[in-house]
Order: structure tokens, then sequence, then C-alpha cells
């Protein structure tokens, strides 16, 4: 009985022991310096903006929804180098405070509140700026804004893991991720964006016309520009002599093509369709249509053959006479080779010419064909494109993408030497146009072009 009593009172004795013991032990202290510490940890991994880092460190299932939103967001690979700057020089300003005051814990869960300050990007994005440099350079100097978050704990093997990362909440820190980033296009922006190995005075000859009835030159820009198309951004061209201006254009919205066809012929100078550009040096120059900005300017000499006495009946005399449909529906760009020439215009060998220039759906061979004097040998080639569309763009391309190419030299016949520039149709012919250009099969030189119509 003694021998109970006294290990009931051990057992009494001890187990007071250890409740003071547990008691002495701030275990609740414990916990929430634990919660801390994992805030802190949780704070500075939101801060790093990192989705690998915040995913691999908290209970979120890298598979869900919420995950892959997070990773596109912050680790996405769609955004351009401007916009990676600015999220570079927001990220640059978060900073963050643990409420330490704040914490909860309950079991085997917690809580915690988090104050971030960031920059208050959406003041700055208020004004324009033309360059990237000075936007996240305002961003660095920009007042400063809060964002709170009550950041969720479960703890796991004795750790506080995160437990409400990828909520709603949570993704608020990220808002900036959302805004567009549109810089005020000037004239350095739009030049950025030509494409130099593309851009060219069109059918020049070492870098000149000669006898022409247009001056025309192609800008070609990189494919970017068709997201600035709906910024309502307008440019024009001029054309100048001697520094004076002889031509503007209207004005072309940047951005709704990657081509700008800066074309000026004689009738927009005040000449007659038939009458050649005068001699001299020409600058065609792109400018913004708001402040006339210069992007950029090219020049060209104009060359003027001397006239040379007409030859009536173009039979065996010495080219260079006045020819019918010059100018209209086929001109020279080669000088010395259009003093060769007596006589030119499209062939007919079906019965299908029904005009000048227009054929029939019923052709079977598109031809053109050039009288040229006897010393003429000159090896040439040509080829065919085709397009239904009279846009420049669309011209472009069918000239880009040639339907027949073929080289010849003239061929004799008993009333003259003749170039037969011949395109037997495989098949149907087309409903369009049929242009035809000219080229020096030695030097690649333009020598002349044209076009034709089936109808």
């Amino acid at each position: 009985m003694k021998r109970n009593s006294l290990k009931k009172a051990v057992s009494v004795v001890l187990t007071g022991a250890i409740l003071l013991g547990f008691a002495a032990c701030d275990f609740g202290g414990a916990s929430k310096k634990a919660v801390i510490e994992a805030a802190d940890g949780l704070a500075s991994d939101m801060a790093s903006a990192s989705a690998s880092k915040l995913i691999k460190n908290s209970t979120l299932d890298k598979k869900s929804s919420e995950a892959e939103s997070l990773t596109a967001l912050l680790d996405g690979g769609n955004y351009s180098e401007d916009q990676l700057s600015f999220f570079k020089a927001v990220e640059g300003t978060i900073e963050y405070e643990v409420d330490e005051s704040s914490v909860k814990v309950e079991k085997d869960s917690a809580s915690v509140d988090i104050t971030f300050t960031i920059a208050d990007y959406d003041s700055v994005l208020k004004d324009e700026y033309t360059d990237i440099s000075k936007l996240t350079s305002a961003i660095k100097k920009a007042d400063t804004k809060e964002v709170k978050f009550t950041a969720e704990f479960v703890q796991e093997d004795k750790e506080w893991i995160p437990d409400n990362v990828g909520s709603k909440k949570f993704m608020k820190l990220y808002e900036y991720r959302n805004c567009e980033i549109q810089l005020q296009l000037n004239a350095d922006m739009i030049a950025s964006f030509i494409d130099r190995s593309m851009c060219e005075f069109w059918l020049a000859s070492d870098g000149k016309y000669v006898d022409t009835g247009f001056i025309e030159y192609d800008y070609y820009f990189d494919s970017a520009v068709y997201e600035y198309a709906d910024r309502g951004v307008y440019v024009y061209y001029k054309l100048l002599k001697d520094g004076s201006t002889l031509f503007e254009s209207e004005d072309i919205l940047f951005g709704n093509s990657t081509n700008i066809s800066c074309r000026v012929e004689s009738k927009d100078l005040g000449l007659s369709s038939l009458e050649a550009i005068s001699a001299g040096s020409y600058t065609i120059q792109l400018l913004t249509s708001d402040g006339d900005e210069l992007i950029d300017s090219a020049s060209v000499q104009v060359e003027v053959s001397p006239s040379t006495p007409s030859n009536p009946g173009g039979n065996g005399g010495n080219g260079g006479g006045s020819l019918s449909g010059e100018g209209v529906y086929y001109d020279f760009i080669d000088a010395s080779f259009r003093s060769s020439v007596i006589d030119a215009g499209w062939y007919d060998y079906d019965d299908c010419l029904i005009g000048d220039n227009t054929y029939t759906s019923n052709v079977k061979t598109i031809a053109f064909s050039i009288e040229v004097t006897a010393d003429c040998n000159r090896n040439i080639t040509y080829f065919y494109a085709w397009t239904n569309e009279e846009s420049s763009d669309a011209i472009k391309d069918a000239l880009n993408n040639p339907e027949y190419t073929n080289a010849v030299t003239p061929t004799s016949y008993q009333n003259g030497n003749f170039y037969d520039l011949d395109y037997t149709l495989n098949g149907a012919a087309k409903t369009g146009y049929y242009m035809l250009i000219v080229l020096d099969s030695n030097t690649g030189d333009a020598l002349m072009y044209g076009f034709c119509e089936v109808s």
C-alpha cells in the first residue's frame, strides 16, 4: 500500500516537473519565429519574381493551372526587349516588410502579413517616352505604392511551407507584368525598322535612271511594324530636286504594310505621261506627318539621252525614234539599249490582241516583240510575272515570283532583226496583268519593262 502511494507520488511529481518544463519552453514563440523566417523567405522569392523558385518552395503543384499561369507570367518568353527592361526596372524597386505582430499559428497552419513597396508604375506610364532607357530611369525615380499580402503556411516535417502561392491576392504584386509598353514612335524608331538590304530605287541601273517617266524608291520594314498599325502614326514622302520640293505624297499609316513605295511619275510633276523626267539629282525623303521629322532619304541621278531623229516605218534605220506605246504600257530604262530599238510592241500569234496591250482569255502565247538595228546583238534575259491586283505590294510579290524566264538574242527575219520575248502558256491564260521585265544577261541591269492585260 505504501509502495503504491509512493509510486503515485513519484508519478505526480514527475508529471508536474515535465509540465513545468514544457511551460518553461516557449513553444508558441518558437513556432512564430519559424513562421516569420518562412515568410521572409517567401517574400524574398516573390521580390525576385522567379516562378520556378516560388513553385519549388511552396505547396503549389507544378502541373496545376495556377502554376502554369505563374510560369507564363514570370518566366515566359513572349515579351519584347522593351517589356523585359520595364519588368527589370520595376522589380528593382520592390522591397518588403514582414509584420511580426500579425503572425497567427493554429496547430499545423499559420499566417502572416507582408507589405511590399513597389514603384507606382501606373503614374509613370501616363507620360509618353520615345526611349526605353528614359522610361526605366523614370521607374527607378518614381514614387512607391504598397501591396499587402497575407501569406498562408502549412507545417510539413516541422517546416512551414507557403500554401497560397498563385492565388489572386498573391498575383496582385505582379500586375505590372500585364502593362503594355508603348513607346512613342519618333523618326529614329521608325528608321530602326528599315530593312536596308531590301530598299532600293526600282529599275534604276548603276544608281541612275535614264529617260525615265518615274522615280520610285521602295522602303521595306521588319514585320514587327504590324504591331504599330493601331497606333495611328502616319508618314509621307517628298521628291526634291536641288533642294526644292517637287512633290509630296498623301499620309501613309505606318505599320499597315512592311513596304512603302515612294513613287513619283511624270504626271505628278505636271508633265504628260509620255514625257521623261528632266535630268538632275533627285532625293526621296520619308518623314513623319506629325512634326515633319526626317526618317530617311535616298538620292538618285536622272539622265536624259540626246534626242534622236524619229524613224518612220521602223524598218532598217537607226533606232531611238518615237515608238507607239512607249511610256504608256512599256518603257525603257537603259539609254544605250533604247538607242538600238526601231520598234516595239505586244505581238499577236493567236489573233487574240484586241487593243495595243490587251489579249482575250483565249490567248495561248503572250509575246512582246522588239525590232533592233543590225548591230545590236546583246544577250538579254526576260521574265514574265502575273497579278490580278494593282496594289504596289501585289505587284512586288508577283515580280519576286516570276512565272516564266528565258534568255534570247535577236533573230534575223526578212523584214529585220527582232527579240522575240515569247511566253507560251501552260494551260488557259489567267485574267489580270502579265508584267515583262528585260535584263542584260551579263550585267543583270534592267533594260526595259512593260505590261499587258488579259480580260
